[in-house]
This record gives C-alpha cells, structure tokens and sequence, in this order.
C-alpha cells in the first residue's frame, strides 16, 4: 500500500492484482503478484520480465491452484 500511495520510486516491487488476461499467461479476473512499478497512485505491470522454466513452472502451479479455488466457489457467486 505504501508503494502504491507513494510510489516505488522506479524500483519493481511485487504486487497481488487483478490480472486483466495479457500478462505472464495468468487467466483474467484472479489476483495474482505482478512485477509492478507505482507512481502517481497508480501501478503499472512490468512487460517481459524473463521467467526461468523453474519459475514458469511454479508459477503455472499457483496459476491452476487459484483457477481450481475460483471454480469452486462458482455456485456461490
């Protein structure tokens, strides 16, 4: 929130948000952490940072865990 409020001052921080679908293969409308850089009160996701295949891996792991959460709850929302 910090950052966020005052920015990060050029410097990437990781921040959970709404992923609108075009970044880092993460589904639309699941929060998940971005690389980000806040200035004015607004955040903006990293393009392109180089992902290893240890980390896509990971990455694709935590990606279906929060996509198995949301499918879940569907019949609640």
């Amino acid at each position: 929130m910090r950052d966020w409020e005052y920015g990060s001052n050029g410097r990437w921080v990781s921040m959970g948000v709404y992923s609108d679908g075009t970044k880092y293969n993460i589904p639309a409308g699941i929060v998940f952490g971005f690389p980000i850089i806040c200035e004015g009160g607004k955040f903006k996701i990293i393009d392109n940072v180089p992902v290893s295949a240890e980390s896509r891996a990971r990455l694709d792991v935590t990606r279906d865990e929060l996509l198995g959460e949301r499918k879940a709850v569907e019949n609640l929302l």
